[in-house]
């Protein structure tokens, strides 16, 4: 694709996802004059955006849409569940060609079918008694007898006709022009329409009723027919109007209806200042103007302006003046060059009517385009981004082992002067470095709201499968987090939306018994602490029975009844987190199956994230989610065991404690200490990576490491704890990319390789 259809492609999902929620809000809020005209923008829009990448189908759906629209606007159509549903299911159908067009640069062959069948269900909502039919009864290439109006207007620009015809002989064609009364709603100009035609030879301008007193005027209601006689080319006519094919009726002009054409000698006239011109904007063009520069454009301009004042032009001739003052005030031939273009321009047929009344807007525009400050947006591609957080990654390394050579000097030259000039200029790379870094991991930081605005439809969706009236709150939608973390979030939350309204949410009559408002509530709520994105997903529901659980999951086995007998209230909520566990005994097209919360919990623990969740019987259920807002970099501490270095994430770790042996007890097979009013096991890091024991003295404190992950806590057994590092960990590669209990590998500042270990895949 070029850029413009990758632009097209782009701006039509925006406008899609705009559209949607708007007339989801419609929907709930009742008709909004602002939220209607918002809905008709992105519309028109769209309709317009397909009609300049070709894709016709897609054009006369929307202008369908436009129609359904403008029955709201006047209150002849309610915004009822049926008409919303069916102008959603069309732009579920404009999404898709989007889809396709993106993929393969053009639509299929049935997109022309299925364009005509949802016009025609479209058009099935509008009311009987509607000007529709009577505009789509007058096609845009109406053939037949000249209209009155046509002949009326030749016979008043007989002269001028015959003048600007001349002696060429070619197809000349009547077009009328009715706008709708809402057309500038819609983003229509009908004026600038016509100034398009080509070869415009005549134009007249008249009302199609008498205005009403000025007291009740409507200064946004359109009461105007453009009559308008052309030369150009009959393809290119409707091309210009194909975007209003029903308000427009072009017809042939028989060449007996058209004035004599008589050669004038004096049409060599606008050739000749046309010329002249045309010289002056080449000689403007020659580069590397500078020490002339002044003198060239006041030459320039002089020859014009005179040229133009000898062919009877004089407001062109005015406007190359401005335009030259303009230009040495600058210093850039530019407006020069722009006003001689425009005055090329006005010289031909095309434009000869409309250029007197366009040169003060022409000044006008030209001077705002000059002193207006200029904005520019760079788009990047994600690859390059990418590269540049990919380097940013190699400097963070590159630092920690300047730090390590640091740290060497300072061994070997302890006690010299320069020490203390070293350990300052290490501490300003290493904040430079990470200030960098931090910098460009901010172009990868995206607002959630791009996944938050996904969720109006799906819960307007589930809501009314469901048989449930249920009102979605978002919050914190301007939330940043890293792309990455962004676009892997929407499957979680697609689950947890889902389980709410399925699980949580009782029925209408349910909740008014159990003296709750009819309505239910569910929220997703974004914030940020510190350095952690946070993602809360709520509802006024049910919540969830602990007595419901421990029966599903004693059925289930998925305990010995022993264990399960001794699992608190919270601890057994927890076990809803199970692959394959679920509390419903009806599968159904929404939830039921029991592979919604473990895919929650998995799928944010991959991105270094936990999920917490509490409920309430009869309150509700909140669930959490608690990630870091990038994956680029990760903070690890570094830990010795059997001789070796092993990296942790510092996002699992809870606390470092020494544990005298007093304190620590046989429970079972394993030993274990009351932390925080908690048992804790303790794992031996050595015994899990199958290193040698080492004989350690019983009577010392034993240093341990508090981990917390996938719900379980467990303390590490270690033998020293050597530093805490910021580093960009890469996955496992080659013959240990398959490997289990890592998170990935960095360097240390000595070059050596560290494994960084994924904890929840190591604690028993």
């Amino acid at each position: 694709m070029n850029a413009l259809q990758e632009q097209f492609v782009t701006e039509a999902r925006e406008l899609i996802r705009q559209a949607i929620d708007d007339l989801i809000a419609l929907e709930r809020d009742g008709t909004s004059p602002e939220r209607i005209d918002r809905v008709f923008r992105a519309f028109h829009t769209l309709k317009g955006s397909a009609g300049v990448v070709e894709l016709p189908a897609m054009s006369i759906v929307m202008h369908a849409l436009e129609d359904l629209l403008a029955e709201l606007r006047r209150g002849t159509l309610g915004t009822s569940a049926a008409t919303i549903d069916q102008a959603l299911e069309c732009l579920d159908l404009v999404s898709q060609w989007v889809d396709q067009f993106e993929d393969n640069g053009s639509l299929t062959a049935q997109a022309d079918t299925d364009g005509r069948v949802m016009v025609e269900r479209l058009r099935s909502f509008l009311p009987q008694q509607t000007e529709q039919p009577a505009r789509s009864s007058r096609p845009i290439g109406s053939d037949g007898p000249l209209p009155e109006w046509a002949s009326a207007l030749i016979a008043a620009e007989r002269e001028a006709l015959a003048s600007r015809l001349g002696s060429r002989l070619s197809d000349v064609f009547a077009i009328s022009y009715e706008p709708i009364v809402g057309c500038f709603f819609s983003g229509d100009d009908p004026l600038q329409l016509m100034r398009q035609l080509p070869e415009l030879l005549a134009l007249r301008i008249e009302t199609r009723e008498a205005f009403p007193p000025l007291m009740e005027l409507d200064p946004y209601a359109c009461n105007l027919r453009l009559q308008a006689i052309s030369a150009g080319e009959h393809d290119e006519i409707a091309r210009i109007f194909r975007l209003v094919p029903d308000q427009v009726r072009i017809s042939a002009v028989p060449a007996e209806a058209l004035p004599i054409r008589v050669f004038d000698i004096n049409d060599g006239k606008g050739v000749l200042i046309g010329k002249v011109v045309e010289a002056q904007i080449d000689l403007l063009r020659i580069p590397n103007r500078r020490d002339d520069f002044a003198g060239c454009v006041g030459a320039a301009a002089q020859s014009a302006a005179n040229a133009l004042r000898h062919g009877d032009y004089p407001q062109l001739a005015e406007m190359v003046v401005r335009a030259k003052a303009l230009a040495l005030s600058q210093c850039d031939a530019a407006p020069l060059l722009v006003a001689l273009e425009q005055a090329l321009l006005a010289l031909d047929g095309a434009r000869s009517l409309v250029a007197a009344e366009d040169v003060d807007g022409s000044n006008a525009a030209l001077a705002d385009a000059a002193q207006r400050p200029v904005q520019r947006v760079l788009r990047v591609s994600e690859a390059k981004i990418e590269a540049l957080v990919n380097l940013a990654g190699e400097l963070v390394v590159a630092k920690n082992t300047l730090a390590h050579s640091a740290k060497c000097i300072e061994e070997e030259l302890a006690g010299r002067g320069a020490i203390e000039s070293i350990r300052r200029d290490h501490q300003a790379i290493e904040r430079l470095v990470l200030e960098l870094h931090g910098s460009i991991l901010q172009l990868r930081m995206v607002p959630v709201g791009q996944v938050f605005q996904s969720f109006p439809r799906l819960a307007r969706d589930i809501s009314r499968q469901l048989g449930k009236k249920v009102e979605l709150v978002m919050r914190g939608e301007g939330t940043e987090a890293d792309k990455t973390i962004v676009d892997r979030l929407f499957e979680p939350l697609v689950h947890l939306v889902r389980n709410a309204m399925d699980h949580g949410i009782e029925d209408p009559g349910q909740r008014l018994v159990a003296g709750k408002p009819e309505t239910a509530t569910v929220s997703i709520e974004a914030s940020r602490i510190r350095d952690r994105f946070l993602v809360q997903v709520a509802d006024d529901g049910r919540g969830i029975d602990p007595g419901v659980v421990r029966r599903k999951a004693s059925e289930k086995r998925m305990l010995p009844p022993e264990e399960l007998a001794a699992l608190t209230d919270e601890q057994v909520i927890e076990l809803v987190f199970a692959p394959g566990f679920s509390t419903t005994s009806e599968v159904s097209d929404i939830s039921g199956r029991g592979i919604g919360m473990d895919v929650v919990r998995s799928t944010i623990e991959q991105m270094g994230g936990r999920v917490s969740l509490q409920s309430r019987a009869g309150t509700g259920t909140t669930v959490q989610l608690d990630m870091p807002t990038t994956i680029a970099l990760s903070r690890i501490m570094v830990v010795e065991t059997g001789g070796r270095l092993f990296g942790i994430s510092m996002d699992a770790v809870s606390e470092t404690v020494r544990v005298t042996p007093d304190r620590i007890s046989q429970i079972k097979n394993n030993n274990g200490f009351v932390f925080r009013d908690r048992v804790v096991p303790i794992v031996a890091l050595a015994e899990l990576m199958k290193l040698p024991a080492q004989t350690k003295d019983g009577t010392i404190a034993k240093l341990l490491v508090v981990m917390e992950a996938s719900g379980k806590v467990a303390a590490l057994e270690i033998d020293a704890i050597h530093d805490r590092l910021d580093v960009v960990l890469k996955p496992m590669q080659g013959l240990l990319a398959g490997a289990r209990g890592y998170a990935g590998t960095t360097l240390l500042g000595n070059g050596q390789v560290l494994l960084v270990l994924d904890i929840k895949e190591l604690l028993p």
